[in-house]
């Protein structure tokens, strides 16, 4: 079953097709030689000049090496898929755009991208629900390069010292250990290190880790009954889900948790304020920046599992070819360059930073298991599998109206005690239902 995210509204497209039409019938001018060098322009949404673009620079240099009569050139920009449009529309946009798998949804719709018929081959090679969601209505329009999933990242010092011999695998067990780590350390009867962090904040760290956790319990946003999306988080799966994040916050978090975002959550880890919280890959790198003495032993494990199952937040990075491009081989080269065995690896070597090579984010391959990095660093692992199982937090385009009208406010709300759990996910629907029948 391919994961159809989303569709445009009837009226935005026809906006598209008119703003979009010359640039997408525009033709090619002319076709190379076979031996004539080729020039493409590869375009990132980071800097092309920062740590992060350098890394990925060097990945480009490797492809030159290896295709010498194609040269990259990298550009930094926009992962907005409004601006990403726009600029396609002005009819010279880059000849392969990087950009998340959410806008593959939105450009294919609108008509601007070229299908990768010639990449289907490689399903094999990729997490296959992370390879679905490069897919628009059957036809592949992004390619996966790199991403991150959301798991427990744990400070193992802290595991040790409390005896606790393995990271928790069920909700169960993650409120147990949690617990088990809560500590008053300094006599005054008041706990002074707690389990665990979470973010409550009326932010969009609170929308998307606890829509993860609703998935854990085998809810759903929304579902599409008789031809029309309906609210579904209103529901026992999603009760249980708000009554455990709740029951996490008051018996293992610190006081604030209704002010926390995830940069708070992570300076709560940070300073040993926080055993266990939810992050990417940087949750286990930013203790690596610290200074010697400050680090500790962090690691993360898979996100313990729910009632429903496992799932875990997922960002994946596609590459996507416009309709424009008159060089559709060399780009079609590069893009299976960029997700094959060697360039996915070199992305394991990271960006710069002041104490050394950090991975900014991890391949999205199924056979990379075993080298160096891995083997080395197998606390990264994680952050690869969860593309096997993603919770995806926007699954129509209206959710995200929901989201930034009602329901990050709503549960906020239930995060701070102004409202219960059943009055916050009955307002939700109803608001959100209400929106979606506009």
């Amino acid at each position: 079953m391919r994961y159809r995210l989303f569709r445009l509204a009837v009226p935005a497209l026809l906006v598209l097709g008119i703003l979009l039409g010359p640039a997408c019938s525009k033709k090619p001018e002319g076709k190379p030689a076979d031996d004539e060098e080729v020039t493409l322009r590869l375009q990132i949404h980071w800097d092309a000049a920062s740590p992060r673009g350098q890394a990925i620079r060097a990945i480009l240099d490797r492809f030159e090496a290896d295709h010498q009569d194609i040269k990259v050139t990298l550009l930094g920009g926009s992962g907005e898929d409004t601006k990403l449009l726009t600029q396609i529309a002005g009819g010279n946009p880059p000849d392969v755009i990087e950009t998340s798998y959410r806008n593959v949804q939105v450009l294919a719709q609108a008509g601007v991208l070229r299908p990768l018929d010639e990449l289907a081959k490689d399903e094999s090679s990729f997490y296959a629900p992370l390879w679905e969601l490069g897919f628009y209505e059957d036809t592949l329009y992004g390619y996966p390069w790199f991403g991150h999933t959301i798991q427990l990242v744990y400070n193992r010092t802290r595991f040790n010292e409390a005896g606790i011999a393995a990271p928790p695998k069920t909700w169960d067990e993650l409120h147990a250990a949690a617990v088990k780590l809560t500590r008053d350390t300094d006599g005054d009867g008041k706990p002074d290190r707690f389990g665990l962090s979470l973010p409550g904040k009326q932010h969009g760290d609170l929308s998307w880790l606890f829509t993860m956790f609703l998935h854990q319990a085998g809810g759903k946003l929304v579902e599409r009954t008789n031809g029309k999306w309906r609210v579904a988080i209103n529901s026992e799966e999603g009760l249980e889900a708000l009554d455990f994040y709740l029951k996490l916050i008051h018996d293992t978090c610190p006081p604030g948790a209704g002010t926390k975002m995830g940069g708070d959550v992570m300076a709560d880890f940070r300073n040993g304020i926080a055993a266990m919280e939810f992050q990417g890959p940087w949750g286990v790198t930013d203790i690596w920046t610290l200074p010697p003495e400050q680090r500790f032993d962090a690691s993360a494990a898979e996100a313990p599992a729910g009632p429903g199952g496992r799932a875990a937040e997922l960002g994946a990075n596609m590459t996507v070819i416009p309709k424009t491009c008159k060089q559709p081989k060399a780009a079609l080269k590069l893009i299976a360059f960029l997700g094959g065995r060697e360039a996915q690896t070199m992305i394991m070597e990271g960006e710069k930073t002041e104490t050394g090579f950090v991975p900014f984010r991890v391949p999205v391959r199924t056979d990379l298991e075993d080298i160096p990095a891995f083997e080395e660093h197998p606390e990264f692992l994680p952050f690869v599998r969860g593309f096997a199982w993603p919770s995806i937090e926007a699954p129509i385009p209206q959710w995200v109206r929901i989201r930034d009208e009602v329901y990050i406010a709503e549960l906020n709300k239930a995060v701070l005690e102004l409202t219960t759990p059943q009055a916050a996910l009955a307002a939700i629907e109803r608001e959100g239902n209400r929106i979606l029948s506009e």
